[in-house]
């Protein structure tokens, strides 16, 4: 807590005497700045336009545009704080704090896009024309936990490793985590795995007419543990997706 408090009281007075000596060119930069951060604004309002305009709800305009509208103030800050960091001749202190701030906000808005971007590639797959995705609003759910769980365990330990801790222990410890409940929830994840599949590789769709052992009938509908099958006699057969 004392070398904390060194530190905040030592960044102080460097960032004072910083003033004292670059009033201008600090004033400067703000406006420069502020010019940047508006302008990163109107880019994410042209994400929000770029979703209303798009002719479908999972089309690629609409994808990339939510992408675009999930920017984050504190990045766009960030942003415009480093890129005139220079021309205000920042001191070391504060130079290094700005770095670490933009990294952590940059680290976190690239997980946030990169979610955005690989939840609407599987939106945009799953509602083409020729797909009725019955799976999907169920399947969703669970894929964006997944999603983002992963994207943001991997932008924590980027963090980490840039704040010099070691990330050994700790991807490890997920590494073990995830193979235990892996192995805890195998006949879950294996159906789930099996209805992405037929999900992506659409082998039948809902309505098809097919065979399964010694048994026949037209899908009726895709779940994310089973697929129910209305034979050709009237009963319905619900079968594992992993055995499909």
């Amino acid at each position: 807590a004392t070398d904390l408090g060194t530190q905040a009281q030592s960044l102080f007075h460097v960032g004072y005497a910083w003033v004292q000596t670059h009033w201008l060119q600090i004033i400067i930069a703000c406006a420069i700045g502020t010019g940047i951060f508006l302008a990163l604004h109107a880019g994410r309002k042209l994400g929000d336009r770029l979703c209303r305009n798009s002719t479908s709800p999972a089309g690629w305009g609409t994808v990339f545009g939510r992408a675009i509208s999930r920017t984050g103030n504190f990045f766009m800050l960030m942003v415009a704080v480093k890129l005139v960091e220079g021309y205000a001749g920042a001191p070391v202190q504060l130079a290094t704090t700005i770095t670490f701030l933009f990294t952590i906000a940059a680290v976190f808005q690239a997980a946030i896009w990169a979610r955005e971007i690989i939840l609407g590639a599987i939106e945009h797959r799953t509602m083409s024309e020729n797909y009725s995705g019955e799976a999907l609003g169920s399947a969703m759910g669970i894929i964006r936990l997944l999603v983002t769980f992963a994207l943001f365990a991997i932008a924590l330990i980027v963090v980490l490793d840039n704040l010099g801790v070691n990330v050994t222990g700790l991807v490890a410890g997920l590494g073990v985590g995830g193979i235990a409940i892996g192995l805890a929830a195998k006949g879950i994840f294996d159906d789930l795995f099996a209805a992405l599949a037929i999900i992506f590789d659409r082998p039948f769709r809902r309505g098809d007419a097919i065979t399964f052992g010694a048994s026949a009938g037209s899908v009726e509908a895709i779940g994310l543990k089973s697929t129910r099958i209305r034979a050709t006699n009237g009963e319905e057969l619900i079968i594992a997706n992993k055995n499909l």
